[in-house]
């Protein structure tokens, strides 16, 4: 024991600087992501994987250094050494590698707080190392000791919201003004206002990924106070309508109506397919008194794949897949993708579309239609309470918006360039709805098929169709840029001066969904209904999205007039970020703005 003593004391110092590094990434909600080395996203596999790689860190750290006494300075360089290594064999290397990404794909850069992590790992292994097995000074001991502290004390730092919001870093059109009404929100998705301008706000409880807090919906005072209405909903909670005293909230696999005065709740449709990628989103009555309801797909383009493990569904629920929305007939197409249920990294199962992961399809296999299905818009009658297929082919439509002549209009977001059929340049669109009509999921991007060059991705295996003599394809209003992820959207009233359709930006989601050569602006645009044209109506001045400092806006989601229709209301999501190839959301960085046109002059 005595001759390999120093490998043991490697690997307690190893365990202790790993302890440093987690709490870091921790505080920075990256730990989950790390899981993936031990196939699975969760904060306790995170802590067991960097737990495993900083033992693992501290033996070779012994096995080189040996009896090596060094300088303190020398001793500091060889830690930062160790540290720099480690994070390029994890962040940098192996995770972007386990997801089916080129190594390095985030970019150095954009990875700084898991550098940060394993500097503070490696400091404190060569530090402890020097003390614990050469029996060096003890004042190494005292400044390992003051980096775990840091370590501890940055936790909460990095726990914090960021709640900068100045209005003075948004670029608004001439003549209207900006305000925040009420921040510090978790995750909020929806946005309505009553006659009496009470305004209610929905925490979705759920952020893309492994992260989950309490979805729940708030009640802000027009003075600004908050307070809870109800709790306790399956997030993500995506979606709410206002009518009659009732909210009707769209939540994963349910559409439930809230008593606004009793409390009272009643589960009005149930067993919706939202177990996957995309969920229910937002609903919306109808000229008919129905109520409207996006659903979108649980995967990217039909096929389940190692990118789902990702978004920590498949490994929960291993038969879920996407339910068509009418009878197709398959063209038989497999793939092949790593396993990432596994201990053994080189696992690979073969899939086919809408199926579970790992089950195969033949030529000429029909799959029925069902109902509830995926990628559709579904319609709702309360009186008959029937549920019916009112559009389809939509791979995500998130927000849903009516004009004065009941015309509905839906947000659709377009293919990312992940998963086993990834696909480049995918714009995103506007939608006008109409009953019956088709819009293309999962073989069509817009109107083009996704066998087109311009989709053409290193990431994926092929684009070939999955359905055979598909039905014909309703083109889009509007058609935009890759990863502006149109979110909701609303028609102006005619009290507001500018007319058309707005739509809340999210921005990308870069590098998980494709590397772009400049980051997609957040904020809102404005869209002509007749010809789909669009611009800019606000977003921020210089950066295209605020981060964890800075004002402005981080990633707008909804947007809602108020009854006098001379307000409009803008809801921030927060920050998300996405260094760790994983989507990582900050809490609490929600943020309601008022957007106003400036008193004109008498």
């Amino acid at each position: 024991m005595k001759r390999y003593g120093y490998l043991f004391w490697g690997i307690l110092a190893g365990l202790i600087g790993a302890l440093a590094g987690s709490l870091i990434l921790w505080g920075a909600w990256l730990l989950p992501s790390l899981g993936l080395l031990l196939t699975k996203v969760s904060l306790l596999y995170g802590f067991f994987a960097l737990l495993i790689l900083g033992a693992l860190g501290g033996l070779l750290y012994a096995a080189v250094m040996r009896r090596r006494r060094l300088r303190l300075s020398a001793t500091v360089l060889a830690g930062v050494i160790l540290g720099v290594l480690l994070w390029i064999a994890g962040p940098l290397l192996l995770v972007p590698v386990i997801l089916g990404f080129p190594p390095m794909a985030a970019g150095p850069l954009d990875n700084w707080i898991p550098l940060l992590a394993f500097l503070f790992y490696g400091l404190i292994v060569a530090l402890l190392y020097s003390r614990f097995s050469l029996a060096q000074s003890p004042a190494r001991t005292y400044y390992a000791a003051g980096l775990l502290l840091t370590a501890g004390l940055l936790t909460p730092f990095l726990l914090r919201a960021a709640v900068s919001t100045a209005p003075a870093a948004l670029e608004l059109p001439p003549g209207y003004r900006a305000e925040v009404v009420a921040k510090g929100l978790t995750y909020p998705t929806s946005v309505v206002i009553d006659r009496s301008g009470e305004i209610y706000v929905a925490e979705s409880g759920y952020a893309s990924g492994p992260k989950e807090t309490e979805a729940r919906v708030l009640r802000i005072s027009p003075g600004g106070e908050i307070d809870e209405v109800a709790a306790g909903f399956n997030g993500p909670l995506n979606g709410m309508a206002l009518r009659g005293g009732k909210l009707y909230l769209s939540h994963r696999g349910k559409i439930t109506a809230l008593d606004l005065k009793s409390g009272d709740q009643e589960e009005l449709v149930t067993g919706l397919p939202s177990l996957g990628d995309h969920q229910n989103n937002d609903l919306i009555f109808g000229p008919d008194g129905a109520l409207y309801f996006g659903q979108g797909t649980a995967t990217n383009a039909g096929v389940v794949g190692s990118d789902n493990f990702v978004y920590a569904w498949v490994e929960r629920h291993p038969k879920f897949h996407d339910f068509p929305s009418r009878d197709f007939t398959l063209t038989g197409e497999n793939y092949e993708a790593l396993d990432l249920s596994t201990p053994e990294p080189s696992d690979k199962r073969s899939t086919g579309a809408f199926a579970p992961f790992g089950v195969n399809r033949s030529r000429g296999e029909m799959v029925r239609a069902t109902l509830p299905a995926s990628g559709a818009i579904h319609r709702f009658d309360l009186k008959s309470k029937k549920l019916s297929i009112y559009a389809d082919g939509l791979r995500n439509p998130y927000g849903l918006a009516m004009d004065d002549d009941g015309t509905l209009y839906a947000t659709n977001l377009g293919y990312d360039d992940r998963g086993v059929r990834a696909v480049k340049n995918s714009p995103d669109w506007v939608v006008k709805l109409k009953k019956g009509a088709w819009y293309g999921w999962p073989d069509f991007a817009g109107q083009f098929p996704l066998t087109e060059p311009l989709f053409d991705s290193e990431r994926g295996i092929n684009r070939r169709p999955l359905i055979v003599n598909p039905p014909p394809v309703e083109p889009p209003l509007a058609t935009l840029p890759p990863h502006y992820s149109p979110m909701k959207l609303a028609c102006a009233p005619a009290q507001f001066p500018a007319k058309g359709l707005f739509v809340a930006i999210f921005g990308d989601a870069q590098p998980l969904t494709e590397n772009l050569k400049e980051l997609v602006p957040t904020g809102v645009i404005n869209v002509d209904p007749q010809t789909g044209k669009y611009s800019w109506f606000i977003k921020n001045k210089e950066q295209p999205r605020a981060g964890r400092s800075g004002g402005g806006f981080k990633r707008i989601i909804d947007l809602e007039f108020d009854p006098d229709g001379k307000n409009l209301y803008v809801l921030d999501f927060g920050v998300i970020e996405f260094t760790d190839m994983a989507p990582n959301a900050i809490p609490k960085s929600g943020v309601l703005w008022k957007i106003s046109p400036a008193k004109q002059s008498r």
